[in-house]
């Protein structure tokens, strides 16, 4: 199958997510706590989600992205393990850790080492379509992740994603060829500079993506950051030191002026703004926190096109990221199986009641 051109990978991401808002990833799965586990792309829709549920999952939703899996997760942990191709090394590791430990798993992957793995273990998998970029999969990610963590009694977000639809094509159409529109506007303020992307909380996943998309489609060094540490240590860097050659984007995710993150994000704005700092401030204009979410991802990812393309890229080629996973892949296939770890025990499978056991390399995720 050839691949699929770039543009519609990107064009496509609400169509991709469209189509998984009624999947059935076979629940419901009996779980105390969850672990999203991946790196790189398939971390960044992990991420996304976790912070889509922060504020109404009751059970604890945990971000994987090294190749060690929390200390507490156990029988009564569901990982979602997630790897496009399937065979990136770190993630094949963490499956094999979770297996250890006897969790729950869902694999969700286009194939591979991983997919063959589940399928012999009995794992659920959700199968993504081939042909794509990784980090361009995410509408599918994103949309198979939620559903996961719906099947095991976290909040169903479907019906609210359903209903703004079409105000995200919308969104999108605004922002694919235009030459006046938002994306064109923001990636040509962004030439020649070094862009920071800071966010209110609820937006921090996606200050995140817009910083790797723009490393890798534009090939652009850039960095994110996030409330509170941007409006505290951050602030004071940006006010006093030379700033000609950075872009700083703000995302603001909330709309509404009671919204605490919104009002202390604009302050922040407008304290830079009053220091001669060089600050775009992004409203995104959604009906909801959560569709601003995903309106930033759309934002984002078009602005690193526009980028890329000002500047005659090519925003698929990724060799040096092959390399290196070449390079990794060799060496965690040599590491050391490592023994489950001995803080497990019958009586509680309550990460907060064991916090003080979970390794301190987490700390670094």
């Amino acid at each position: 199958m050839a691949d699929i051109p770039l543009s519609e990978q990107l064009f496509g991401f609400v169509d991709d997510l469209e189509r998984t808002l009624d999947c059935d990833p076979a629940g419901p799965f009996d779980c105390d706590n969850i672990i999203l586990c991946g790196v790189g792309g398939s971390a960044v829709s992990g991420d996304f989600a976790a912070d889509c549920c922060f504020t109404r999952s009751v059970k604890p939703i945990r971000l994987v992205k090294i190749p060690d899996i929390p200390s507490w997760a156990g029988p009564r942990t569901l990982a979602v393990v997630s790897s496009y191709s399937g065979n990136t090394a770190e993630t094949l590791e963490m499956y094999r850790q979770a297996r250890d430990r006897g969790c729950l798993i869902v694999a969700v992957t286009s194939g591979g080492r991983l997919g063959e793995l589940a399928e012999e273990n009995g794992d659920r998998v959700m199968v993504l379509p081939k042909s794509m970029q990784p980090r361009h999969a995410i509408g599918y990610m994103i949309g198979y992740t939620l559903a996961i963590i719906r099947a095991a009694g976290g909040p169903d977000l479907s019906d609210e994603i359903r209903a703004f639809l079409p105000s995200l094509r919308a969104y999108r159409d605004a922002n694919v060829l235009p030459e006046g529109c938002e994306a064109r506007r923001l990636a040509a303020s962004l030439e020649g500079k070094v862009p920071v992307v800071c966010s209110d909380a609820s937006m921090r996943s996606v200050a995140f993506r817009w910083k790797t998309q723009i490393n890798e489609n534009s090939k652009f060094v850039a960095f994110c950051d996030s409330l509170p540490s941007f409006g505290s240590g951050s602030l004071e860097a940006w006010k006093g030191t030379s700033r000609s050659n950075y872009a700083l984007v703000a995302l603001i995710g909330c709309d509404d002026p009671m919204c605490d993150s919104a009002s202390a994000l604009e302050a922040t704005v407008s304290e830079l703004e009053s220091a001669g700092a060089p600050v775009t401030a992004v409203r995104l204009g959604g009906s909801s926190t959560l569709e601003n979410m995903f309106r930033a991802i759309i934002l984002g990812d078009y602005v690193s096109m526009h980028m890329a393309h000002a500047r005659g890229i090519d925003p698929a080629e990724v060799r040096p990221v092959m390399q290196m996973k070449a390079k990794l892949s060799g060496r965690w296939n040599a590491r050391p199986q490592r023994r489950p770890a001995s803080v497990l025990s019958n009586s509680s499978t309550n990460p907060d009641e064991r916090f003080s056991a979970v390794s301190a390399s987490l700390d670094s995720e």
